[in-house]
């Protein structure tokens, strides 16, 4: 029974390799920019008209998606694979990996209030988070455009990390590239927070804009998505930080030693100790980013 639970294992992977490589789809991190619209953005159908604050910046948010209703059975095909694997996961209690496109949010009934997050970490400011935030969004598209987010080390757990280097692994094989264009954080909202003994964790919406296709990168052709048609994405963000850390206002840069080999890192370049290669487990000093849920996309233009 094992030997063909493993055959049929090797199957489903074998397939899902070969249709990422024959599928023209556009594939953004995560499973949730695609072809097809999903989810409820909000109550206003003007998304072009409501918003002004904008950016220029070329690259990809984590997220992943279809390339349209053409390849609809390949792509049910997919999320059979992945359920498959996500069952797998759970059953052997490892990581059910990227969430489904649709995904429902955090119930914010469950969460405290960020002003009782405030009265134990005075230092803590929505809006210096909400930068942050807005930052970290603009800095993942660009290091995914260069196809190398390891400068996003110190600010993703080490699943999600893996999660999305997987993916831009695939697109240095297929020699393809996921452009994001037109790219605005129209809003940042902190949701609340969760504790326990372990962690703090903040959820956070945000709204946003962009343009979402791939390229060949030999001919430069795009070879899925729209480089005009505008999405509204929301996402659910969730970032841990060790229980009993304060914000430390007073400094730009976060010095810790190692602790392997006592070496000096700054965790605002790296989470990966340059002398022997140790991972510092960023979220021991700062918020870390450990999910990403696609809550809804709506296409304009």
């Amino acid at each position: 029974m094992k030997k063909n639970f493993k055959i049929l294992t090797v199957l489903l992977i074998a397939v899902a390799v070969l249709i990422t490589l024959a599928l023209p789809f556009s594939a953004d991190l995560g499973d949730y920019s695609g072809g097809s619209d999903y989810g409820d953005w909000g109550s206003s159908s003007d998304y072009s008209s409501s918003y002004d604050y904008d950016s220029d910046y070329s690259g990809i948010p984590f997220v992943f998606g279809g390339g349209g209703g053409d390849f609809g059975i390949v792509i049910l095909i997919v999320a059979a694979i992945i359920i498959f694997i996500m069952i797998k996961n759970k059953k052997s209690g490892g990581s059910t990996g990227p969430v489904a496109p649709g995904a429902t949010g955090v119930d914010r009934s469950t969460l405290k209030p960020m002003s009782a997050l405030k009265e134990e970490d005075p230092m803590f400011s929505d809006t210096n988070f909400k930068e942050k935030l807005s930052n970290l969004y603009v800095q993942m598209q660009n290091c995914c455009t260069a196809k190398d987010i390891e400068p996003l080390r110190p600010y993703l757990t080490d699943n999600l990390y893996n999660q999305f280097n997987r993916q831009i692994e695939m697109l240095k094989q297929t020699n393809r590239t996921n452009r994001i264009d037109r790219i605005a954080v129209l809003e940042v909202e902190l949701l609340g927070y969760t504790d326990d003994s372990v962690n703090d964790t903040v959820y956070a919406q945000l709204k946003t804009r962009i343009t979402d296709y791939i390229i060949d990168d030999k001919t430069g052709a795009v070879v899925s998505g729209s480089n005009t048609a505008e999405k509204f994405m929301v996402y659910e963000w969730a970032l841990i930080r060790s229980k009993g850390k304060k914000t430390d206002a007073s400094v730009e840069s976060k010095i810790v030693n190692c602790p392997n080999c006592g070496a000096p890192v700054n965790l605002n370049h790296t989470a990966k100790c340059e002398y022997c290669g140790t991972v510092i487990a960023s979220a021991d000093f700062d918020w870390t980013l450990t999910s990403v849920k696609g809550i809804s996309q709506r296409t304009s233009g």
